[in-house]
């Protein structure tokens, strides 16, 4: 630019506004240096006789120009002119990135599945990240107009237990006088295993805004009537098998059900999902039971590996304790979640019944067998009526053990308490006793023990008296000669005595709720306790959070 005197930035005349005047000489110029090629600026002789330009941008310092800003307040609006042009020149170029990739990694169940405003939200969010080189770990937190609350987890990566992880950092308040329940969960991995995406959603969903089910589950009403007529075949373009035809959809039986749903359950729903999972609810409703499925998933594969969906309905359970022990048990049995959604249903005065539904993929030579699915739907029966002591113990401190060896032990050590507690009740309390049976060096002798137990129930083939003796006496010689330590000592042999004195259990009940044991009066007295009446008969039952006894003195008791 062309140095200009000073006072072409005054007024010139009364009428002319100092900015258009300055237009107006900036533009004469212009026309004047193009009509000369060009005008050189003017130089400022030296004091060395050389000549200077006052205006090369060479020099180390620039002389104030007439045309900058002098007030502080104006030097900060335009540095923060500056900054904002450079971050938003950045974010559209991470935004162009990250669009793309998004869209080509995430899987097609997302897209139907979480709405756009949600899905803005989270590819904002993931630019941001990008942009500053973050690592991909972020935690979003979204209010609902309803007054629901959104959770949005970000992690990178994939790998096994992260579904677990995430769970457990999940606020559970409910003691909390603003408890809001679990309603609804949408757990996604993006295709290249490069990110985790898990969506909570807490609170009740509002009032429907189509008010008529019939408008809200149409296309879930079409399939089960063609369904029932026979006219869809076996299977269906993906050749996944259709339920089998039931009473229970028949129109009037769905309609019911639609209305305990809620409407984003209902939008959102394969027909026959939705259909397989209310089979699942009618096996439970009204009781405190679980029911399970398992079966291939026949349209989602991962690195050539089979996958399969299982189906789950807790009844009359807490939904972020259904998730957790679903996703604990899965882990445990080394099947990772890559997909998973979680909804509730009512009940009426049973409260409500829970359907969670997760595609799992074996990991670390997992087989995913018959067996295997049969033990694992045993297990998960059972994940709601486990004490926190087995919990801990199968879940936390030994996980290979398994549920029902951990359930025996458990139980054996609660028993134990007020027997060995006679001779010692400091060293033989409760908490003492199973901190020393399940310590990482005798474990292995409780675990025999455990399976001594219930080979000796086992329906198929129980042991013989002879061939119990025989174990016994085994595990006694290992115990004396591994086991240094006298309590450790004698809480084993008290655990194979324990065995020994057990006349029934319910230990192999496909759908029992706790534990129980039948136990001969005998083992309930101590060593060192005066001789007093022996019971007829001990029942022992060990459940969550509980351990009861039933004593009676005859064969039919009366009273008391």
């Amino acid at each position: 630019m062309i140095p200009l005197p000073r006072h072409c930035f005054r007024p010139i005349g009364a009428k002319t506004k100092p900015a258009i005047a300055r237009r107006h000489a900036i533009a004469a110029l212009s026309s004047l240096t193009e009509s000369m090629g060009g005008l050189r600026p003017p130089y400022k002789r030296g004091t060395d006789g050389g000549s200077h330009d006052r205006h090369d941008p060479r020099n180390e310092s620039s002389p104030y120009r007439s045309w900058q800003a002098t007030q502080n307040l104006d030097i900060q609006r335009v540095t923060q002119t500056a900054i904002i042009h450079e971050l938003t020149q950045q974010q559209t170029r991470s935004i162009e990135r990250v669009v793309p990739w998004f869209l080509n990694t995430m899987p097609e169940p997302y897209f139907r599945q979480v709405p756009e405003s949600f899905r803005l939200d989270h590819i904002k969010a993931i630019s941001a990240i990008k942009d500053a080189n973050m690592d991909m770990h972020m935690n979003l937190k979204t209010h609902l107009p309803d007054g629901r609350q959104v959770l949005t987890f970000i992690r990178p990566g994939t790998m096994p237990g992260l579904l677990l992880n995430m769970i457990k950092e999940l606020p559970f308040t409910q003691r909390s006088q603003d408890y809001m329940p679990l309603s609804r969960v949408q757990v996604f991995s993006a295709e290249d295993d490069s990110m985790s995406l898990n969506v909570f959603v807490y609170g009740e969903e509002g009032e429907r805004k189509f008010g008529d089910v019939d408008l809200t589950g149409a296309h879930i009403l079409e399939y089960a009537s063609n369904l029932l007529q026979g006219s869809i075949g076996t299977e269906d373009e993906f050749g996944r098998p259709h339920p089998e035809p039931s009473p229970t959809f028949e129109r009037e039986n769905i309609i019911a059900y639609l209305e305990k749903c809620s409407e984003s359950y209902i939008t959102r729903s394969d027909p026959r999902r939705f259909l397989k999972q209310m089979q699942l609810f009618e096996k439970v409703t009204g009781t405190d039971g679980i029911a399970v499925d398992i079966e291939e998933s026949y349209l989602d594969s991962k690195h050539g590996e089979t996958q399969y969906w299982v189906d789950a309905a807790f009844a009359n359970t807490l939904p972020h304790f259904a998730l957790e022990q679903a996703t604990q048990l899965l882990f445990l049995h080394n099947f990772d979640v890559q997909r998973a959604h979680l909804d509730n249903v009512s009940d009426g005065d049973n409260g409500t019944i829970t359907l969670l539904r997760m595609l799992v993929s074996p990991v670390n030579g997992a087989r995913g067998d018959e067996a295997t699915f049969n033990l694992m739907k045993q297990e998960l029966k059972r994940s709601k009526w486990l004490t926190p002591a087995t919990m801990d113990l199968v879940y936390e401190q030994q996980p290979w053990m398994g549920v029902r060896r951990g359930e025996v032990i458990t139980a054996m050590c609660t028993i134990m308490h007020p027997i060995m507690s006679k001779e010692n009740a400091i060293a033989f309390s409760k908490g003492n006793i199973i901190e020393t049976v399940t310590k990482d060096r005798y474990v292995k002798h409780a675990a025999a023990i455990a399976d001594l137990f219930l080979d000796r129930f086992h329906p198929k083939g129980p042991l013989s008296e002879s061939e119990l003796e025989r174990r016994s006496d085994e595990l006694k010689k290992a115990i004396d000669s591994d086991v240094e330590d006298t309590n450790a000592q004698e809480l084993l042999f008290k655990m194979i005595d324990i065995v020994k004195h057990t006349l029934r259990t319910n230990i192999y009940m496909n759908n029992r709720y706790a534990l129980g044991f039948r136990l001969d009066p005998k083992i309930m007295v101590s060593s060192k306790e005066k001789p007093r009446d022996i019971p007829y008969g001990v029942f022992y039952i060990h459940g969550r959070r509980f351990d009861g006894y039933h004593v009676r003195f005859r064969d039919i008791a009366r009273g008391g």
